[in-house]
């Protein structure tokens, strides 16, 4: 580890490595990549941080389904890079990311102008009763334990929005 900087009150270690980017999500083979791009700059923006490819991509499916352009990043630094530069409409943030964890992001989420009122899904590896309460007291807008099932995770989602 490098150095030390400080993310609101937590300390947050700088890794010496450089910092994973934006997972790209294939374009369909029907569509040009010029289609994509208009159809993309009208459907809402969802943000997922989780460093699982697996979940990240089942979420990002069920995201889709509804309308969502989603962008998939798999650590807190990366999601936070994202969160600077671009304005999103939900948030999918896996409780323990690299780098930054998830607390910390949602906590810069909810000390943000732009973002302190966009709603924000939080996933952990195991239910947490004390993750739970942590997340949702600090703004977190729900709370889902993996492995996620499709229907709840619907039901969620319909629920944030």
């Amino acid at each position: 580890m490098d150095s030390e900087a400080t993310t609101s009150d937590i300390p947050v270690l700088i890794p010496a490595r450089t910092r994973s980017g934006p997972i790209s999500l294939p374009v369909s083979v029907f569509q040009s990549r010029s289609a994509a791009a208009i159809r993309v700059a009208s459907r809402p923006q969802a943000l997922i941080i989780d460093d699982c490819r697996f979940i990240a991509g089942r979420v990002a499916r069920a995201l889709e389904a509804k309308g969502f352009e989603c962008t998939v990043v798999g650590d807190g630094f990366a999601g936070l890079d994202l969160v600077r530069a671009r304005r999103f409409d939900l948030f999918v943030l896996d409780v323990d990311v690299p780098f930054v964890g998830g607390f910390a992001v949602l906590r810069q989420l909810r000390g943000s102008t732009v973002h302190a009122n966009t709603p924000v899904l939080m996933l952990a590896a195991e239910r947490s009763e004390v993750d739970e309460v942590r997340a949702l007291a600090l703004g977190a807008s729900g709370y889902m334990a993996k492995p996620l099932q499709l229907r709840p995770l619907n039901a969620m989602v319909d629920s944030l929005l």
